[in-house]
């Protein structure tokens, strides 16, 4: 049996930085200005990721080892920005 966790996700701007919590750790933090206003996600075999662009063809990756952590990633990512 599978215990449900249930995570807290907020998504601030400040300052011009961009910072993503989960649980109130920052997870993914950018400078509004570098970003390119899009991102992509992608489904790996075992990790769960999301590349972020920025400016100067620089490319944020993040993975995530469980599906809940990455779709509410992603869904912050859409609802937010």
């Amino acid at each position: 049996m599978k215990a449900e966790l249930n995570h807290k996700y907020k998504l601030v701007i400040y300052n011009g930085r961009v910072k993503v919590y989960i649980d109130g750790y920052v997870i993914v933090s950018f400078n509004q200005l570098e970003f390119l206003g899009y991102y992509n996600y992608k489904d790996d075999t075992d990790l769960y990721g999301c590349d972020i662009y920025l400016k100067g063809q620089n490319i944020m990756e993040v993975y995530f080892k469980t599906k809940e952590n990455w779709l509410a990633f992603i869904k912050i990512l859409d609802n937010e920005l």
